[in-house]
């Protein structure tokens, strides 16, 4: 599922993401918990919110970038 729409904006699904990073920094498993879809589709949306600067990943955690930051 796409995070970013054709725009720039995010999806509901991609604050939704960023909203989650936002409180704790996560591993993909745990953010396919906590959003309740597939780990697949999560790895997919986290490879496109980093290619967008918007998360970035250290240590198997993602977490927000300042510019991930600033869309919330």
């Amino acid at each position: 599922m796409a995070c970013i729409d054709p725009d720039g904006t995010l999806t509901p699904l991609g604050l939704l993401l960023l909203k989650g990073l936002a409180e704790q920094p996560m591993p993909p498993e745990d953010v396919a918990k906590h959003l309740g879809e597939p780990l697949f589709r999560v790895r997919g949306s986290l490879r496109e919110l980093t290619g967008a600067d918007l998360i970035e990943e250290e240590g198997g955690l993602y977490h927000l970038t300042e510019v991930g930051q600033s869309k919330l």
